[in-house]
């Protein structure tokens, strides 16, 4: 049986380790400087969505919506960085999204999926690069797209219950990674992001009045603004 004394050394030491600098550095003192993959996934998040420009109050004004992973909002993201300077990481990030009730569309009565992508640029700053827990600030900006359709409808059958997304988004992470191994990592995020969408579609009869600019002949026009706030996990592999 363990005594009591051994179990105390053991947590006293797991905490040193923490605490002091990791013996997974380089020689030069950081290990940052090398590439880095990276996939997650948001576990939970809040959504609002404002109408944009402003419009009326009422099913076309503002709401909030909550997702989790698989239930409601299915968000995955990964990308390619390479760190600089043992603090930094330059790279570019891939998100794939799928959401169901929880788009606004130009029906607000009817349920909604949406299936968007995105690509973004980030730049990470590390406040403590040699250590095993390594919190950082992560900056992105980029482009992505999407298709959103009316539940029920598949968008072969009935084309004019489907519309084109396209939206400028920007966003910030808080977290920190924790290496469990020499070139592996889990990171743990606090996520805020915005992004401005542009719709491009056919009005539905159901559509009601003041929404009929969203024909597919207008284009893509300026139509609803987004903020997401979500908690997130990744594993990276430094290489």
């Amino acid at each position: 049986m363990v005594s009591v004394r051994s179990t105390l050394a053991l947590a006293l030491g797991a905490l040193g380790a923490l605490a002091s600098p990791s013996a997974l550095a380089a020689p030069d003192g950081s290990d940052t400087n090398r590439y880095r993959a990276h996939l997650g996934a948001d576990l939970g998040s809040w959504v609002r969505q404002t109408p944009w420009p402003r419009t009326a109050d009422g099913p076309t004004g503002s709401r909030d919506d909550f997702g989790f992973i698989g239930l409601r909002r299915l968000q995955l993201h990964g990308g390619l960085g390479h760190g600089f300077r043992d603090r930094f990481v330059a790279g570019l990030r891939l998100d794939y999204e799928i959401s169901r009730g929880i788009q606004r569309s130009l029906d607000p009565d009817a349920e909604a999926r949406a299936i968007t992508v995105g690509a973004m640029p980030y730049l990470t700053v590390m406040f403590d690069d040699k250590n095993t827990v390594r919190p950082y600030l992560s900056m992105r900006a980029g482009l992505g797209a999407g298709l959103l359709t009316i539940v029920d409808p598949s968008p072969l059958d009935r084309p004019e219950r489907s519309s084109s997304l396209l939206f400028p988004v920007m966003g910030v992470d808080l977290g920190a990674h924790a290496f469990v191994a020499p070139h592996v990592s889990l990171d743990g995020m606090v996520s805020v992001e915005h992004r401005w969408e542009y719709l491009r579609g056919t009005t539905p009869s159901t559509v009601p009045e003041g929404a009929d600019q969203l024909r597919a002949d207008a284009g893509h026009v300026s139509f609803n603004r987004r903020f997401v706030t979500s908690i997130g996990l990744a594993v990276s592999r430094w290489f």
